[in-house]
C-alpha cells in the first residue's frame, strides 16, 4: 500500500483460505486461470493509452458473473505485484465482502457518510498486494452518494494511492449507479453470460454507456461452453481498437 492511507487490521469471518470460493484459487482449473491472465493482459493494453488506471466492472442485468469477475481481475492485477485497491460499489446487492469473506460493517456508504475514515474501512492485503473496500452498511440513496462530491474525493485520494483501482458496480439496465460511478472511471468491463444474457439486453446496456459518453473497455463472456468445460472470453471494444 502506498502514500499515507494506512489499514485497520482486517475481520475475517471465515476460512483462512481467503480464495477458497474464488475461481482462480489454486485449486481452479489451470485454463480457467489462464483465462483470467489474458483478460489482464488486454486490460493492460487497454488501460495503457488511459490517464486513469481506475475502471469498473458491470453487467446488463443481475446474475451474469460481474463481481466474481471485478474479484478475480483484481486478484491477477495483484499478482503482477501492483497494488490494487476493489472497492464494491455495488450498494443495492453487495456481494464482494461474501466472497473474500469479510465483515460489511464499515466500508463505503460509512465512509461517504463521514461515519468511517478510510483507514478504518480498509481491508489491507487480503491477498498479497490486494486492499478491499466493502460496500458497507446499506444505504437509502446509493445513486446520491456515487455521484457526490465525497465519493469524488475519495477516487482522487486512492487513485494516487494504488495503482489500479477496480469497481464493482451494479447492474446498468437495473438502476443508473454503474454508469454513474464509471463516468468517473477509465471505461467499464461488462460481463455477460452465456445461456442467459440476452442481446437486447447487452445493446441496451452498451447504449446507456455510449449515451452517458462512458468507454467500455471490453466485454468478458463467462460460462461459454467448450468442449470440455466452462471458460472466460474477452473482447476489445471495437470502438477502442479503431481509435
Amino acid at each position: 500500500m502506498k502514500d499515507n492511507i494506512k489499514a485497520a487490521p482486517i475481520t475475517n469471518l471465515g476460512s483462512s483460505k481467503k480464495l477458497d470460493r474464488l475461481m482462480i484459487s489454486e485449486s481452479a482449473p489451470f485454463h480457467i486461470r489462464e483465462a483470467f491472465k489474458t483478460i489482464r493482459t488486454n486490460l493492460l493494453f487497454t488501460l495503457a493509452t488511459k490517464e486513469s488506471k481506475t475502471f469498473a466492472v458491470a453487467s446488463a442485468m443481475p446474475n451474469e458473473g460481474k463481481s466474481t469477475t471485478a474479484a478475480n481481475l483484481s486478484v491477477v492485477l495483484a499478482q503482477t505485484g501492483a497494488q490494487v485497491l476493489l472497492m464494491d460499489c455495488d450498494f443495492r446487492k453487495p456481494s464482494v465482502h461474501r466472497l473474500f469473506r469479510l465483515s460489511a460493517d464499515k466500508g463505503l456508504t460509512s465512509i461517504l457518510c463521514g461515519i468511517d475514515k478510510i483507514e478504518e474501512a480498509l481491508n489491507e492485503n487480503v491477498v498479497p498486494n490486494l486492499d478491499i473496500i466493502t460496500a458497507g452498511p446499506m444505504s437509502p440513496n446509493p445513486s446520491e452518494l456515487l455521484g457526490s462530491s465525497r465519493m469524488a474525493e475519495l477516487l482522487s485520494i486512492v487513485q494516487k494511492a494504488y495503482d489500479y483501482v477496480v469497481i464493482d458496480a451494479s447492474p446498468i439496465n437495473i438502476v443508473s449507479d454503474a454508469v454513474i460511478i464509471a463516468k468517473q472511471t477509465a471505461g467499464v468491463v461488462l460481463v455477460t453470460r452465456q445461456g442467459q444474457s440476452r442481446h437486447d439486453q447487452l445493446q441496451k446496456a452498451i447504449e446507456s454507456c455510449k449515451f452517458a459518453e462512458v468507454d467500455i473497455l471490453g466485454i468478458v463472456l463467462n460460462e461459454s461452453k467448450g468442449a470440455n468445460s466452462h471458460y472466460y472470453g474477452y473482447r476489445y471494444n471495437q470502438q477502442e481498437k479503431d481509435k
